[in-house]
C-alpha cells in the first residue's frame, strides 16, 4: 500500500476500519467516471446512478478483503461493468415476458433522433455520433465531450491508453468530415470539441 494518506489503498484500509469520511473521499474521487460508465453500459442515467451506488455499497462491504496495493479503478469498473450486464439481463428477460403477455407484441422504444427535425445541428450531430463505431463513439463522448483522461478510459474498458488516444483521433477525423457545415464561423462549440490535440 501506498505511504500516501490520500491514496486509494488507504482510503480502503480505513474504510475497513470504519471510517466514514474515508467512504466519502473514495466516493467523490471515483463517482463521476463510474456513473458516466454505468451510463454507457445502460443508456439510462437513473439506473447508471443506481448501479454505481451498488458497486460503492460492495466496495464498503469487502474494503477489507480487498488488496489496497492495487489500483481501486478498475476492480470498481469491472464491477460496474458486472452489474450492468445482470442489469441487461434482467431487462431482456421482462421484456420476453411482456411481449408473451402482449400476444407476442414487440416493444418499439421510438428514436428520440428520429424525431427531432434533422435540419438541426444537434440532431445532425447525434446521428454522426452514432454512426461512429461503438468503441469510437464511446471514446470520443468519454475523453472529449465528458473530459475524461484517456487512462480512465483505458481503465474502464480494459484497453491501452493509446488504444483510446487512436480511438478519439479516429473518431475527430470522421466526424470532422461529416459536420464540416458545423465547423464554420460562429460553431465554435463544435470546433473545439473536433479540433486535434496538440
Amino acid at each position: 500500500m501506498s505511504g500516501d494518506p490520500q491514496s486509494d489503498g488507504a482510503l480502503l484500509a480505513r474504510i475497513a476500519a470504519g471510517d466514514p469520511d474515508a467512504c466519502a473521499t473514495l466516493v467523490r474521487r471515483h463517482v463521476r467516471a463510474a456513473t458516466l460508465f454505468a451510463a454507457q453500459l445502460t443508456g439510462d442515467r437513473d439506473e447508471a446512478e443506481d448501479l454505481v451506488q451498488a458497486a460503492f455499497i460492495l466496495a464498503v462491504e469487502r474494503a477489507h478483503e480487498l488488496d489496497h496495493g492495487r489500483p481501486f479503478a478498475p476492480w470498481l469498473f469491472a464491477i460496474v461493468r458486472r452489474l450492468a450486464l445482470k442489469w441487461h439481463a434482467r431487462r431482456s428477460h421482462r421484456r420476453r415476458l411482456w411481449a408473451r403477455w402482449r400476444g407476442g407484441d414487440t416493444l418499439q422504444t421510438p428514436s428520440v433522433e428520429s424525431r427531432v427535425d434533422a435540419a438541426s445541428d444537434l440532431a445532425l450531430v447525434r446521428r454522426e455520433l452514432s454512426a461512429l463505431p461503438a468503441m469510437q463513439r464511446t471514446c470520443f463522448e468519454l475523453v472529449v465531450l465528458r473530459d475524461l483522461g484517456a487512462h480512465v478510459v483505458a481503465q474502464m474498458y480494459e484497453i491501452s491508453e493509446s488504444t483510446v488516444r487512436q480511438h478519439v483521433f479516429r473518431a475527430r477525423g470522421a466526424l470532422r468530415a461529416r459536420l464540416a457545415p458545423l465547423l464554420a464561423p460562429g460553431k465554435g462549440q463544435w470546433a473545439d470539441a473536433l479540433r486535434e490535440e496538440q
